[in-house]
C-alpha cells in the first residue's frame, strides 16, 4: 500500500489518534505519577481536543499543508510539553511532504526522519535517556528498513510500532538524562517513561489504521 493519502484519508488518522490518547489518557498519567506530574496523558488529551476542535478548517489544504498546519497547532496548544514534541515532530513531517509528496514509503521514511531530527533538536536527547526518543527513533529506523526493502506504508508502521514497543520497554531499566526522568533520578528505575508510552501507542494507532484500509 501506498501512502497516496487525502486530507480526508489524513483526517482519519488524526481522529483515531486523538481516540487512542483518550482512551490511555489514564494509563499515561499513572507511568507520569513517579517521574513527572502525572499529566501527560492528560495533556496530550487537551492537545488533541483542541486540534479535533480545530481540524475542519483545515480540510481544504491539501495533504502536506494539513499536516503542517496540524502540527503547528498541537504545537502551540498550550498543553505541556507532550503536545509540543509531537507537534513540532508533525510540522516537521508537513515540511517534509511538501518536498515529496504523500507518497510511497520512501517519502513516508524521510518525513518520520525530519520529525524525529525535530524532537532531538528541541530537545537534545539520544536514546538511552529515557524519554519518547527511545520508542521514536528505533521506530524510524525499522520503517526506513521496511521501506528500504519494498514494503508499503501499512506495513512500514507495522514493524515501526513492534519497534517502539521495544524501545519503550528498554526505558524501564533507564536512568533518566533528559526530561522529567532527570529530575526523578533513581526512582524512575524499574518505570517505564510515559513519553516512549505514547510515542508507541501513536505508532500503533497509524498501523491499525492503516491496516484496516488494507
Amino acid at each position: 500500500m501506498t501512502c497516496a493519502c487525502t486530507t480526508d484519508c489524513l483526517a482519519g488518522i488524526f481522529r483515531n489518534l486523538a481516540t487512542t490518547v483518550d482512551a490511555n489518557e489514564q494509563m499515561l498519567n499513572e507511568l507520569d505519577s513517579t517521574i513527572g506530574d502525572a499529566e501527560h496523558g492528560l495533556n496530550l488529551k487537551r492537545g488533541f481536543s483542541i486540534l479535533m476542535e480545530k481540524m475542519d478548517g483545515f480540510m481544504a489544504l491539501e495533504p502536506a499543508k494539513f499536516i503542517k498546519r496540524m502540527g503547528t497547532t498541537l504545537a502551540g496548544a498550550g498543553c505541556g510539553s507532550g503536545p509540543i514534541f509531537y507537534g513540532l515532530a508533525i510540522r516537521a513531517a508537513g515540511d517534509s511532504f511538501e518536498k515529496t509528496g504523500v507518497g510511497d514509503a520512501s517519502t513516508v521514511a524521510a518525513a518520520l526522519e525530519a520529525g524525529l531530527a525535530a524532537i532531538k533538536e528541541k530537545g537534545g536527547a539520544r536514546v538511552g535517556d529515557k524519554t519518547m526518543v527511545d520508542a521514536f527513533e528505533p521506530a524510524v529506523l525499522a520503517f526506513r528498513a521496511e521501506a528500504d526493502r519494498g514494503s508499503g506504508v501499512a506495513d512500514a508502521f507495522a514493524r515501526a510500532a513492534e519497534a517502539a514497543e521495544v524501545g519503550m520497554k528498554a526505558t524501564t531499566d533507564m536512568i533518566g538524562v533528559k526530561g522529567r526522568g532527570f529530575h526523578a533520578g533513581e526512582r524512575g528505575l524499574g518505570h517505564q517513561d510515559p513519553g516512549a508510552t505514547s510515542c508507541r501507542l501513536l505508532f500503533l494507532s497509524i498501523a491499525e489504521t492503516l491496516r484496516s484500509k488494507t
